[in-house]
């Protein structure tokens, strides 16, 4: 059975982490992107490699945002590189890009100039504060917009600076931008109409954070940090187990939950104490209860503790590293992890696959991450039509060539 977006042709100038994560999405789904990369030097996450031979090949964050993808390399400022991608653009439905305001208007690219070559083409523009306003120029990264958008102020411990996320900013706005062109495809198929899509990746940080902006206007008061404890319920964080650095993480919702893990550590007086008679009563005494806990998660591995905790009902979860989440046996029975064998990368490794499973229209690893330019000759000569020749000489002048001419 055709996957969701099969028959969809996205044309993909996103580099680094955010714009990838958008259309890794698209071609998991059954879209073809062609991924284009400047010509001899491919995309800018390559260089964040350990130095090695084919360095840029073994960069893991590359390699888990371009499965299902082809790869081509342009250098777009040239002006038959600006033609090649001309005709990329009128062939395709989707143009996605993740530049600077100031980078598109220099390379000419803005949404006027690409729906004149296509006027039903779906383009989106990703950048850290939108397209528009006194902040369209600014650049970034994930951290950044993290910053601007409230939520590393929440994070961490009270008396400490505010504690940076893992650039989630990337992935959360990858993930709108994705779901951003899917809309956009779908109004298309109903009116025929493409539409320019404007996304500030910050926004999508603060949109996933809604509590702390209606805290503040409803009830006047600015969240702060408070490390893993929560706002309401009692006791909740992370708890020493056996073992060096392993830990159990903990969420008590209700009373119920809570009389069922002081019987799992073996205080069931501590659920019959009046500081700990109510969820707010706790959340005062909570640094009471740590000890006791404490006490009883050590003696546990993190993952005795976790499946100890969730027979009596209580909501816990072992805390894991990339080194052991590749053994879950959950995640294992699902069939998460594609084991791909990427020849330049010597044998299999295991990617993250698709978090939701159609029962019509399963999502697999059709085609292994490209290498610098590996698909010159499908998009220059069976897309574009491009002869031999004529594509030997565009390489030999570096203008789609994968190294420095």
């Amino acid at each position: 059975m055709p996957l969701p977006l099969e028959g969809i042709r996205v044309c993909d100038l996103t580099q680094f982490w955010a714009g990838p994560f958008a259309t890794q999405y698209l071609a998991n789904l059954g879209a073809e992107v062609i991924k284009i990369e400047p010509a001899g030097r491919g995309d800018r996450q390559r260089t964040s490699a350990v130095p090695r031979p084919n360095a840029g090949e073994w960069v893991a964050i590359f390699n888990g945002t371009n499965v299902n993808k082809h790869g081509c390399t342009l250098d777009i400022t040239t002006p038959e590189g600006k033609a090649l991608l001309r005709h990329l653009i009128s062939i395709s439905d989707v143009v996605a890009m993740n530049m600077s305001a100031r980078a598109v208007k220099k390379l000419g690219l803005e949404y006027d100039y690409v729906r004149s070559v296509n006027p039903t083409v779906v383009m989106l523009s990703m950048t850290g504060f939108g397209a528009t306003g006194p902040w369209q120029e600014y650049v970034g990264f994930g951290p950044q917009f993290e910053q601007a958008s409230g939520i590393t102020y929440i994070s961490g411990y009270p008396d400490l600076e505010p504690m940076g996320n893992p650039a989630m900013g990337d992935p959360i706005g990858g993930t709108f931008g994705a779901i951003a062109i899917m809309m956009a495809l779908s109004h298309r198929r109903r009116t025929g109409q493409g539409q320019f899509i404007d996304l500030a990746t910050t926004e999508g940080m603060s949109f996933i954070n809604p509590y702390a902006l209606l805290d503040y206007t409803m009830n006047g008061r600015i969240m702060e940090r408070n490390a893993n404890k929560h706002r309401l319920w009692s006791p909740h964080g992370a708890f020493p187990c056996k073992g060096h650095d392993e830990w159990v993480a903990i969420a008590v919702q209700s009373d119920a939950q809570f009389a069922a893990l002081c019987a799992c550590i073996g205080r069931p007086e501590l659920a019959a104490a009046p500081r700990f008679a109510d969820a707010l009563s706790r959340w005062e005494n909570e640094a009471a209860l740590r000890e006791p806990i404490a006490h009883w998660s050590r003696r546990h591995t993190n993952q005795e503790a976790a499946a100890l905790l969730q027979q009596a009902g209580v909501p816990s979860g072992a805390t894991v590293t990339h080194a052991t989440v590749i053994d879950d046996p959950q995640l294992k029975h699902r069939d998460f992890f594609w084991w791909i064998d990427r020849p330049i990368n010597e044998g299999k490794h295991p990617y993250y696959g698709f978090p939701a499973q159609l029962s019509k229209t399963p999502v697999t690893a059709r085609k292994i991450p490209p290498t610098l330019g590996e698909d010159n000759a499908y998009v220059y000569g069976d897309l574009l039509s491009l002869a031999s020749a004529k594509m030997a000489d565009l390489d030999r002048r570096g203008v789609i060539a994968k190294t420095v001419p």
